[in-house]
């Protein structure tokens, strides 16, 4: 049984860069369960982006890392 994958898989404008920031918390935090930081990240960014609502998703996610608003 073969399996053929698709040629190009389209990710959604702005994904790539959250995860990238999440990524780099995580490895600045190096929290014990991944899964609840990662809840908690996206808890305080989703608040972070209501006080920052013209912010690109580049630029909103750069703030918020350098932050002190991000989960421990």
């Amino acid at each position: 049984m073969s399996y053929s994958y698709p040629a190009k898989v389209n990710v959604p404008p702005g994904l790539r860069t959250l995860l990238e920031g999440l990524s780099r918390a995580v490895v600045k935090s190096r929290p014990d369960c991944i899964s609840l930081f990662a809840k908690l990240y996206f808890a305080e960014l989703l608040r972070f982006r209501t006080e920052n609502p013209t912010l690109a998703i580049k630029a909103l996610v750069r703030e918020f890392n350098a932050t002190e608003g991000r989960p421990n």
